[in-house]
């Protein structure tokens, strides 16, 4: 899970705090640096402007990280998540 702490006024919920964390800042956050896409359980899209921080994390954890430039996307306070919108998957 990638999160700012700092964004949960009330702390992280009590069903996420064993989750595997990468913690980031404030000014990331802001930044929609937690706004990624997962694929899947071992494949993630992210902003190459996150390469150094989340992408080398996510990469030490097994996990493929691909690459596309949202920053337009960004400007207008919307990245991957958003203009994807969430999909249901089935268990496979």
């Amino acid at each position: 899970m990638i999160i700012c702490k700092e964004a949960f006024l009330e702390g992280i919920p009590e069903s996420l705090k064993e989750w595997d964390k990468i913690t980031v800042p404030l000014e990331d956050a802001q930044k929609l640096i937690t706004n990624g896409l997962p694929l899947n359980e071992k494949v993630y899209v992210t902003d190459p402007e996150f390469q150094s921080s989340v992408g080398e994390q996510l990469t030490k954890r097994g996990i493929k990280v691909e690459y596309v430039d949202y920053s337009i996307s960004r400007d207008f306070g919307g990245s991957f998540r958003c203009t994807t919108q969430p999909l249901l998957r089935k268990n496979c």
